[in-house]
C-alpha cells in the first residue's frame, strides 16, 4: 500500500478515529525520537570525546 493510499484511507475514517490515528502516529514519533536522544546521550556519556571551550561550542551551535 502506498503512502497516498494510506492517507486516502485515513481521510475516509470518521473524525474521532482519524484523531486516534494521528495521536498514535505522534506518540510513536515522540517515542522514537526519545529513544534516539537517549542513545545519543548514552554514547556521549560513554565516549566524552575532546574537551571544547564554551566559546567554541557556542560558535558551533550558532549561538555566538
Amino acid at each position: 500500500m502506498s503512502t497516498v493510499q494510506i492517507i486516502s484511507e485515513i481521510k475516509k475514517l470518521p473524525q474521532v478515529q482519524r484523531r486516534k490515528v494521528y495521536r498514535f502516529v505522534d506518540e510513536q514519533l515522540h517515542r522514537e525520537e526519545n529513544c534516539r536522544d537517549n542513545e545519543a546521550a548514552n554514547r556521549a556519556l560513554e565516549e566524552p570525546g575532546e574537551n571544547i571551550p564554551w566559546s567554541e561550542a557556542r560558535k558551533r551551535l550558532g549561538w555566538a
